[in-house]
């Protein structure tokens, strides 16, 4: 079967499917390239999507070097996992989280991360209603001990959790980010909170 036919085939396959992007014949052609390791297809969209990824690195590391080694690094590796694209988001809500993770992943490895206040952490934590505060002290927990245990959240909350206790953002930035409403940004901080107290009782 020519290849034109091929793609023809792939495309209507995709838009029988309703829980996968609706995606023209040419976006089809370029990112089955970009897959194929197609360098011009891959400029292609590094190109589209280079400088907007790079915002929303910057959001997060507050550092425009930063910024740019993770958006380059999570263009590359996006590139190495587009059989790992399932279309049932769009590539570039897809590549967005790649970022965010990226993002994430390096100030674990700063010593902002380290370095960051138990004040400013316990303050956060204790900011529910009084009954639902937890006296980290009694319970042996310094700032470190508390990080180690929100890493074992899980990985939406653990994201949301560091935008927000560590990166100190508040509901709107963290919406712009992680493209949530506002509703579902409070209900996710809310029971990200839960689950961090959760785990850091297990320790009294």
């Amino acid at each position: 079967m020519p290849v034109h036919c091929n793609k023809l085939k792939k495309a209507a396959s995709l838009r029988r499917n309703t829980n996968q992007v609706t995606l023209t014949e040419t976006e089809i052609s370029v990112y089955d390239l970009c897959e194929q390791g197609d360098q011009r297809a891959q400029m292609k969209v590094y190109d589209s999507y280079s400088r907007g990824m790079y915002h929303v690195a910057l959001r997060i590391l507050k550092d425009s070097g930063e910024a740019e080694d993770v958006m380059q690094e999570s263009m590359i590796a996006a590139f190495h996992k587009m059989s790992q694209w399932n279309r049932e988001a769009t590539f570039g809500s897809w590549l967005k989280r790649i970022v965010i993770n990226n993002s994430l992943s390096r100030l674990r490895k700063t010593k902002k991360m380290e370095t960051v206040s138990y004040d400013d952490v316990a303050y956060h934590l204790e900011s529910q209603a009084d009954d639902q505060q937890i006296d980290m002290e009694n319970a042996g927990m310094t700032a470190k001990k508390v990080l180690l245990v929100m890493n074992k959240l899980k990985d939406n909350y653990k994201q949301i959790l560091t935008l927000h206790l560590i990166e100190g953002m508040d509901n709107e930035e963290i919406c712009e980010i992680m493209k949530i409403s506002n509703a579902m940004c409070r209900t996710t901080i809310s029971r990200a909170k839960e689950s961090l107290r959760t785990k850091i009782k297990a320790h009294e």
